[in-house]
């Protein structure tokens, strides 16, 4: 009896093969390409984003000695060979200061608005968001620099762009707008925070209850 049930268990066992079998090795044969393309990846991108960062922390040495010629030609091989590492919008952003020291507007332009499209991560497309908004604002484009004002996207910088948008309506000669704007970045702030003298000085310029 023990021989005829081993017997039947073996035939059921090669039938199930034969049923499954071919199935069974396609799965684990993909299992195994995903497993090891996976891995591949994540070692790829690890070591991307190392050498970014080795290129990145030698670009702020060069900009301590003031080598700023060594440290744009960093910053653009950050942004031409690692733009998907969160180092290429933190090198946009440097090389915009750069250009702004030089006397470059259109470079350091060109530079935030890059970091707006590209940066990985919301601080530094924000930050850049508010920086070329200030930019276009002391150019006189006080039009494009509110529609930056008025991104969705503010994240942690409420009270930036806030004070931005009021700043921005002060130079449109708009008093009510600049103040309801910083009385809403004053909002956004901790009490102890030391920016709150600077928002209540400037709604104190306005003239809290005069008109526009």
């Amino acid at each position: 009896m023990e021989a005829y049930d081993s017997d039947d268990q073996l035939e059921r066992l090669k039938a199930w093969w034969n049923k499954y079998g071919n199935a069974l090795i396609l799965g684990v044969a993909f299992g195994m390409v995903a497993l090891v393309g996976t891995s591949y990846w994540l070692r790829h991108r690890t070591l991307r984003s190392d050498a970014a960062s080795s290129i990145y922390n030698a670009m702020l040495q060069e900009l301590a000695q003031k080598n700023t010629t060594a440290a744009t030609e960093d910053g653009q091989l950050i942004i031409s060979r690692y733009s998907a590492t969160p180092y290429a919008g933190d090198a946009a952003l440097v090389l915009a200061r750069l250009s702004l020291d030089s006397g470059d507007m259109k470079g350091a332009r060109g530079h935030l608005r890059w970091a707006m499209s590209h940066a990985t991560t919301s601080g530094v497309r924000n930050a850049a968001r508010l920086r070329l908004a200030r930019i276009l604002m002391q150019s006189g484009d006080l039009s494009a620099a509110l529609v930056l004002a008025d991104s969705k996207e503010r994240d942690g910088f409420a009270s930036d762009y806030d004070e931005l948008r009021g700043d921005i309506f002060v130079a449109q000669g708009q008093k009510s707008e600049a103040r309801q704007a910083y009385t809403a970045a004053l909002a956004e702030l901790s009490p102890a925070s030391p920016y709150v003298r600077v928002l209540v000085m400037k709604l104190d310029d306005l003239g809290r209850g005069a008109g526009k």
